[in-house]
């Protein structure tokens, strides 16, 4: 294996690579990269839940592989200047030679027969939607995800497609994120749980035009991006397994206070008064008569209030939340208008867009004395 690169091109690729290298790998060989040496440079990387193919164009003076590991290799391109770089395999000592400028490295290779084999994969129940619309329906279902991995359906974002509409969806059971987005017809229904870390990477990609392409197999989802470079990428996962919440059933249909509110004066608002918060202290919200106030006090530090005026002319509500949850609640909004959907303050309330009503954000309030 010998071929020769730019530093940059050679680091985002092992750097998006690595993003399947779990840092608690169950085995040292899960802590390499493979480097395949072919009609141009294809690198692999697994925690056997994910698998990431990144093939791209270099120039390749002696076809091989190789496997090394993944961390050091991006330290190393990380301390080089920008320049053009080679590396070449020394099968007689097993390292990578690597040199740019007049840097040198040698990085001892890992076993190469141990290396998992990337998982077969077909163009099953595909679905191809262009890549900055599929990133945006994801950065705002995502947000709701549960990091808590003793529920480990609940870590995942629910892909759904049915009505020529795909819908994702996640919940912590604090919060529930709904995006729907209109697909072209004759879409054979699908329902699965793809693990939100795995879309993540999709969103926090270079990729930024073009579409994705995905498809859906009995226990796993691949996902296709090429871009503007003719960077490819394939990235397998591991569907979760277990009951998703169901959602529809959560979500009330009617509330009995729709409450118009300036987005961005809230989102301000909320971020000012919290901004003396620890450990996610809740905010407390009062609705009245004209206008709304936010107030947060912690006894050890102090306390912060403002208001600010709103078209409301009923009952009085005082309603409390993790300041978290609502600030990521609002983030997601894109219309200057929203809608808080009130019952009563005890009852998890829904923030919408004024007028998309393909996306919600369903709260649950925190009781307070």
């Amino acid at each position: 294996m010998k071929f020769q690169t730019t530093k940059t091109d050679l680091l985002e690729t092992i750097l998006f690579a690595s993003r399947a290298i779990s840092p608690k790998a169950s085995s040292f060989i899960l802590n390499g990269i493979m480097l395949d040496a072919g009609e141009g440079l294809t690198v692999y990387s697994t925690d056997l839940e994910t698998s990431i193919k990144c093939t791209m164009e270099v120039k390749v003076l002696e076809r091989g592989k190789a496997v090394v590991p993944a961390r050091i290799l991006a330290n190393i391109l990380k301390s080089l200047k920008e320049s053009k770089i080679e590396l070449e395999l020394d099968k007689t000592k097993n390292q990578v030679k690597i040199s740019c400028e007049n840097a040198f490295f040698t990085l001892n290779t890992l076993s190469l027969e141990e290396y998992p084999v990337f998982p077969e994969t077909k163009k099953e129940n595909y679905l191809k939607i262009n890549l900055n619309k599929f990133k945006d329906i994801v950065s705002k279902a995502e947000k709701a995800a549960s990091l808590d991995e003793g529920r480990a359906i609940l870590t995942g974002v629910l892909l759904e497609i049915g009505d020529d509409v795909l819908s994702m969806v996640a919940t912590d059971s604090y919060r529930l994120a709904l995006v729907k987005e209109k697909i072209g017809g004759g879409k054979q229904p699908i329902k699965v749980v793809v693990p939100s870390k795995v879309l993540d990477n999709i969103v926090k990609s270079e990729f930024r035009d073009g579409d994705i392409e995905i498809s859906i197999e009995e226990n796993q989802a691949s996902f296709y991006m090429e871009s503007a470079s003719k960077k490819k990428i394939i990235m397998v996962s591991r569907l979760l397994s277990g009951k998703f919440p169901e959602y529809k059933q959560l979500i009330p249909q009617k509330m009995k206070h729709d409450i118009i509110i300036d987005k961005d004066k809230m989102l301000e608002v909320v971020k000012r008064i919290s901004s003396i918060s620890q450990d996610n202290i809740p905010v407390k919200i009062t609705i009245d008569k004209g206008k709304i106030t936010v107030f947060m006090n912690i006894r050890e530090i102090g306390s912060s209030s403002e208001d600010f005026d709103v078209s409301y002319g009923e009952e009085r509500m005082e309603i409390a939340f993790n300041p978290e949850f609502l600030i990521d609640g609002l983030n997601i909004m894109d219309e200057k208008n929203i809608i808080l959907s009130i019952e009563e303050p005890l009852k998890p309330i829904l923030i919408k867009s004024e007028k998309n009503k393909d996306l919600i954000y369903l709260l649950m309030p925190i009781r307070v004395s």
